[in-house]
């Protein structure tokens, strides 16, 4: 698997006036300065994976999480998968220790928010999903990742556990046709 490379964003001056003017309008903007580029990985394995037509996002996107973490850590149930109580993940809800929930998966985002690893979206996108006082994240998770990016193979690298009481996934139906 080929490594990605991670650029930087600087924000870029507005042209109204020097650098104390480019901060009042980065201060009313959603951006985040520490947001970075990176190239996708895997391009020739995605390649290979069955298809996905007649999927949602939500349903590819998923599905390829579910992938992803069975390779580092077995499938749902297994003896070498973790899992994780609610009440153990309400413990992690502060501005350095925050695990969120994903699909029945558990994921330490506190990494990224004490600054030992970098998320592309930058830090004030997790801090916002903290702020919203929920841990489950999978409303916000489909909105701003690709199924063919790369969050579905680094996910593995934060991933806790199973949320114990979610059930494994039902295999997607394949259909071939329509009834009307």
């Amino acid at each position: 698997m080929a490594s990605a490379r991670v650029v930087s964003v600087e924000p870029a001056d507005s042209g109204k006036g020097g650098p104390d003017a480019a901060n009042e309008d980065d201060n009313h903007s959603a951006r985040s300065d520490d947001t970075v580029w990176e190239e996708a990985e895997g391009a020739d394995e995605d390649d290979q994976i069955e298809t996905t037509v007649g999927q949602s996002k939500k349903e590819t996107l998923f599905r390829k999480l579910e992938d992803f973490v069975s390779q580092k850590f077995g499938k749902k149930g297994a003896r070498t998968r973790p899992s994780v109580t609610m009440d153990t993940v309400a413990e992690h809800q502060s501005d350095e220790d925050f695990w969120c929930i994903i699909d029945g998966k558990v994921f330490d985002l506190g990494p990224f928010l004490r600054g030992e690893a970098k998320h592309p979206g930058g830090k004030s996108i997790l801090t916002r999903q903290l702020s919203l006082g929920g841990q489950d994240a999978d409303e916000r998770f489909v909105r701003w990742h690709h199924p063919s990016g790369n969050t579905v193979r680094r996910a593995p690298e934060y991933f806790i556990g199973d949320l114990e009481g979610v059930a494994a996934p039902k295999a997607l139906a394949k259909c071939c046709c329509s009834v009307s």
